[in-house]
């Protein structure tokens, strides 16, 4: 299994932003990224976390510094920060058993 994920948690001072305001991003995204699926979930109103699926470690690695040029430019939009980033190849997918 070659695939590859990065896992993020955020902290939002004025509120995790709407399902709708987070799929625009995605829909705006979405063409210009190697991930084979981002997913968003909230925590609870001031947090929520990510994983980022790509087909590669090599595709996450040429992303690193798209996603950290995105990254900083919503920071300094928004104020909120990350809270926890990992990341690692994929041992199993139950969709692939």
């Amino acid at each position: 299994m070659a695939k590859y994920v990065v896992h993020t948690k955020w902290q939002w001072p004025n509120g995790v932003p709407s399902a709708e305001t987070m799929q625009d991003w995605h829909r705006e995204h979405r063409p210009n990224s190697k991930a084979e699926d981002i997913i968003w979930w909230r925590i609870d109103e001031n947090t929520h976390q990510s994983v980022i699926i790509y087909a590669s470690e090599q595709d996450a690695k040429d992303e690193l510094a798209i996603r950290q040029n995105q990254r900083k430019k919503s920071i300094d939009e928004t104020g909120h920060e990350m809270v926890e980033e990992t990341m690692g190849p994929v041992l199993s997918i139950m969709s692939d058993a």
